[in-house]
């Protein structure tokens, strides 16, 4: 009898164990969670070995958290290679995806597996329900694998191995691919669950708006085609998104709300980091629930009439535009473009609510308090509070910066829009010309996304397949599915030397060369410039108005300083004007205490510095009664000062280390002087020279370089640095040198500069000086005063430009650039000399030159006829 029980409960254990563990044999696709955004299909007859010796295995180990190499040591230890049903790309949980491999392999496969990567005294396997998954120890690195009925499923994650299971088993949801076909050589874009990549590469703060953005979809079944070979190699993703019935969220509404030519390209910028066309049907309903109310979104809510009424001026022609930091926030700009079906009556509106004060028109430019009016023509996109409005023809731009704003109509009238690129238009002239939507990105979307990214994402590598990337959309005639295509484009070569990037027209002209600088605290510099007629003006990168003010009735005198004032690691900016010295905040409001006002009209540009070393900064300025000041914060001359000279000093004074001292020395007529920080001339100075100096003063191994009007080139101070053969001066001069130059006189400030020079066919390396004459003739001397190279530009030279030396090219050699009296600017290899022809022709003045948008490419800005303009120099 006990027998009998013992038989009875053996075989109820068996039936129980059997139960439990076995796995229905169902096809693979019912393995792929409902979460997984990306399943890769490989071609027919695909097996491990055929994928990891592809050219893309090296792709996926960039995407992925994976080391999917290590599989290719499994494939060889199995001795036969396992067919690939699919790849998931699951989200892991280190901000990248995981790779989960589903394979065709008997469980012998998996059993040679564990027996040859067993690693004693260790977890070499664990349950997960009845399913036993194996550990596998290859180089310091694990992988888990499990058997699904006659599959093989292997992945590093073992979350990717266990939400596959569930899947499998019907413990958790699986994708919804009933009605998809997944076919081999393609890709299934789990559309729905997008957000889990998206989410993956965003910093958490992103993640609330992420969740959920792409309801309203079905999976997607792409195919993949390329051309091109290596890293000119083209990507062309296409297929059909199906739409459902669930409630769209706001991106899949304004990416399938029907087929319409796209006309905003006219308006959107040449140097947009990428952009989106859309279309939504302006609702003249208010949304339901602000976070915040203003006394503007108070009047809809009180009369929604005149909500409603602007909402019908509206068209449905949207668009998002994207700067990479386009020279003022650090974490790039954005604006939106809407059409507009009544301009005139959307403006009347507008105006309507100027007239109330519950908007302020300035110089065409509204600025409007209102989440509501941002939503309904930014659409439910904007996230803005209070914007900046203006109109360009029937087009609405709105931005939380004014300049922004308003470079829209400054692009479309100079024609600097994507409509005129020919890259753009080649793009667009493949597409269909009805679409639902259009994305378009190029190499800075990267600079553009930085801010919003984990650090360690994935994205860059996905942008560096591609100059320029375009997707876009249309709808079927049954509205029930989106075509989708994206392309991937790479960038012919550049056959132009440069490329215009912008231009702003002036009122009156410079005052000096363009100052650069960062005002906005964005790392990178902005464009800050006065005018003759009193306009101080601050540009982005991109030439969009950051703030301009004026100083009245006050003439500029230079260029403005941008300095750190005040010590807060915030900087100011500082302008010279009339009897005046004025000082501006980073939004333009003028600083407490400024402008400090003088007796006299200031005749010299700004100069700050600590000249009395007790850590604060002075402002220096030379006035037209022969005097110079150092001012304190409060507008005081500090002691000692100022300072009286035989002449006024008219060129820029220069502060630095001369006789182990901080000295001020400035040039006035023949004579130059040098003065201590408390006021008191160092002994023997003021020096005076045998005819007038020209430009400033250049501070060098404890002497003063300075040009004059017979030619030569002086060193002022009793250390000798010419050499004695080639010094001009009588022996008895005792306190300055000279060498000959030129027959005519010298222009300019000499530049001190490290340079190798090709001179009687031996490379001469090491620091030397260049300076120029008034017939347009540069020279370059070794210390010593050695002739080493001379060019001419065959006329006059511009007597107030000091020649520029820059590697404008980006070659990693030194260049000199210089400027002709009729405003032509030249380039010179300073190896050799030779020209360069490689700058525009355009007529200008008061050039500068630096990579201002950080692309690895020279900007050169000058004014000219036309306003201040820049280009990209590109080079041969």
């Amino acid at each position: 009898m006990n027998n009998l029980k013992y038989a009875t409960f053996f075989l109820l254990s068996i039936l129980i164990f059997l139960s439990c563990s076995s796995v229905d044999n169902e096809p693979w696709t019912q393995a792929i969670p409902e979460d997984a955004p990306f399943v890769i299909i490989p071609g027919e007859q695909a097996t491990l070995n055929s994928i990891l010796s592809s050219s893309q295995a090296p792709f996926l180990d960039d995407i992925t958290s994976s080391a999917v190499q290590l599989l290719s040591e499994i494939d060889s230890t199995a001795e036969a290679s396992a067919p690939v049903h699919g790849i998931i790309l699951y989200p892991g949980a280190s901000n990248k995806l995981e790779t989960v491999w589903i394979t065709q392999a008997p469980s012998e496969y998996l059993d040679r597996l564990t027996e040859q990567y067993h690693q004693e005294f260790a977890q070499n396997q664990y349950s997960f329900g009845d399913i036993a998954i194996k550990k596998l120890h290859l180089q310091n690195r694990n992988l888990f694998a499990a058997q699904l009925a006659d599959m093989l499923v292997i992945s590093e994650s073992s979350l990717g191995v266990e939400e596959t299971i569930r899947a499998y088993t019907g413990q958790a949801p699986r994708a919804h691919i009933d009605d998809l076909l997944l076919e081999p050589g393609h890709i299934m874009m789990n559309t729905p669950s997008l957000d889990q990549a998206v989410r993956q590469l965003a910093r958490v703060i992103y993640h609330p708006r992420i969740k959920d953005a792409f309801k309203g979809t079905e999976p997607a079944l792409l195919s993949l085609s390329q051309q091109g070979e290596d890293q000119n190699r083209e990507y062309q993703f296409s297929g059909a998104i199906p739409l459902n019935d669930e409630e769209k969220t706001d991106l899949v509404a304004a990416i399938s709300q029907g087929n319409a030519a796209i006309t905003l390209d006219r308006y959107i910028s040449s140097s947009a980091a990428a952009f989106g066309l859309f279309r939504q049907t302006p609702s003249p309903e208010l949304p339901d629930a602000f976070s915040d109310t203003t006394r503007t979104d108070s009047l809809f809510i009180d009369q929604q009439e005149r909500y409603a009424a602007i909402a019908g001026h509206l068209g449905k022609e949207f668009a998002l535009v994207l700067y990479a930091e386009s020279g003022f926030l650090s974490t790039g700009e954005h604006l939106f473009l809407r059409k507009l079906s009544n301009p005139s009556a959307f403006r009347n509106e507008l105006d309507k609510l100027v007239n109330q004060e519950l908007a302020v028109l300035q110089e065409g430019t509204y600025i409007i308090q209102s989440r509501a009016l941002a939503r309904l023509i930014g659409s439910p996109l904007s996230t803005f509070s209070g914007f900046y409005l203006n109109i360009a023809d029937d087009v609405a731009a709105i931005s939380k910066r004014k300049g922004l704003a308003e470079i829209v109509a400054s692009d479309n009238e100079r024609k600097r829009t994507m409509y005129y690129e020919r890259t753009f238009r080649d793009i667009k002239a493949d597409m269909p010309e009805q679409i639902s939507s259009l994305f378009v990105a190029n190499s800075g979307f990267g600079s553009f996304l930085e801010s919003f990214l984990y650090p360690e994402s994935y994205f860059n590598v996905l942008l560096s397949k591609f100059d320029f990337l375009t997707a876009y959309t249309t709808l079927d005639e049954e509205n029930e599915a989106l075509q989708f295509q994206l392309n991937t484009h790479r960038a012919g070569e550049r056959s132009n030397p440069y490329e215009e990037n912008w231009v702003v027209p002036l009122q009156g002209e410079l005052s000096g060369p363009p100052a650069l600088a960062d005002i906005g605290g964005s790392n990178r510099q902005e464009i800050i410039f006065a005018t003759t007629s009193g306009r101080v003006r601050v540009l982005a990168s991109d030439g969009s108005v950051v703030f301009e003010t004026e100083t009245g009735e006050d003439t500029p005198v230079g260029s403005p300083v941008v300095y750190d004032w005040y010590d807060t690691e915030q900087n100011v900016v500082l302008l010279a004007a009339g009897n005046k010295i004025y000082g501006w905040n980073e939004e333009g409001e003028a600083l407490p205490k400024f402008p400090f006002t003088l007796p006299e009209t200031i005749t010299s540009p700004l100069v700050i510095s600590d000249i009395d070393g007790d850590g604060l900064p002075n402002a220096l300025v030379a006035t037209a009664n022969r005097e110079l000041h150092a001012l304190s914060g409060r507008g005081q001359n500090i002691n000692g000062w100022p300072v009286t000279t035989n002449t006024p000093v008219n060129a820029q004074p220069a502060v630095g280390e001369f006789r182990r001292s901080k000295t001020v020395v400035a040039f006035s007529g023949n004579a130059t002087h040098a003065w201590r920080s408390d006021g008191t001339s160092h002994a023997g100075f003021p020096i005076f020279t045998d005819a007038p100096l020209s430009g400033s003063p250049t501070l060098f191994e404890d002497k003063i370089l300075g040009n004059a009007a017979d030619g030569n080139l002086y060193a002022i101070g009793p250390e000798q640095l010419f050499a004695d053969s080639l010094d001009i001066t009588p022996a008895s001069s005792t306190d300055h040198e000279a060498i000959y130059v030129s027959g005519a006189s010298l222009v300019g400030s000499p530049v001190v500069e490290s340079l190798t020079v090709q001179s009687n066919g031996q490379a001469q390396e090491g620091t030397k000086i260049i300076t120029m004459d008034s017939n347009g003739s540069f020279f370059v001397f070794s210390t010593e005063g050695q002739l080493l190279l001379n060019r001419n530009m065959s006329q006059p030279a511009d007597p107030s430009f000091t020649p520029l030396v820059t590697d404008i090219n980006r070659d990693d050699r030194k260049d000199i650039l210089t400027l002709a009296n009729y405003a032509r600017l030249y380039a010179w290899q300073s190896a050799d000399g030779e020209r360069m022809h490689i700058i525009p022709s355009t007529g200008m003045q008061y050039p500068i030159v630096a990579d201002i948008d950080e692309d690895g490419y020279t900007e050169l800005i000058a004014q000219t006829e036309e306003g201040i303009r820049s280009w990209t120099i590109f080079g041969n």
